[in-house]
């Protein structure tokens, strides 16, 4: 891992846990490990290490998320995507989800991360859309837009009540499986 990428790995820890306004550039050059002369050498303005770290971040989780869905079979596919949101919301230092962060905290559309947050929602729209499509469910756009408002409003109510109850991790998957019931072509 080159310096930038140090640099921004640990800058996306801090905006996480903490923030991006909350967290100043004398905490970013120390989490990684280099002098602020450094860091702004790589990283001219904070601006463009919140950028480089919310590209990670898609990066990093795009990548996760496609590894955790993709080791099921494609018609358990949509199915995983809910068990993965709920799998994630379950983890330690969980804190939502950062581009919803980025956009709450910037929250003119026209604000560099509120445009990221944007990008990276669309992107996981659109790879739902691929997982129903490649389920073979009728309506798969449909569908997808369903899974994923219903993805975005666990991770949400995760971040602001916590770890969901069993109770609230069945109703949303028996939900997924009412959904995937009327939307599975009969043979």
């Amino acid at each position: 891992m080159n310096t930038a990428e140090q640099i921004a790995d640990a800058a996306l820890t801090l905006f996480y846990r903490q923030g991006f306004h909350a967290t100043g550039v004398d905490q970013l050059s120390e989490a990684a490990g280099v002098t602020k002369r450094t860091l702004y050498r790589h990283f001219p303005g904070k601006d463009h290490l919140i950028e480089a770290a919310l590209v990670r971040r898609d990066e990093q989780f795009m990548a996760r998320m496609r590894a955790f869905i993709e080791a099921r079979a494609p018609a358990d596919r949509p199915q995983a995507y809910i068990d993965f949101v709920l799998a994630w919301g379950h983890e330690p230092g969980f804190h939502g989800c950062a581009f919803i962060n980025a956009a709450a905290e910037f929250s003119a559309p026209q604000d560099q991360p509120h445009l990221q947050a944007s990008q990276h929602k669309q992107r996981v729209l659109a790879y739902l859309v691929q997982l129903c499509q490649d389920a073979d469910v009728m309506s798969a756009e449909q569908l997808a837009h369903q899974l994923f408002l219903l993805g975005e409003g666990l991770i949400v109510t995760m971040q602001v009540m916590g770890t969901p109850s069993p109770a609230m991790a069945n109703a949303a998957r028996q939900t997924v499986t009412t959904w995937l019931a009327g939307a599975t072509p009969t043979p």
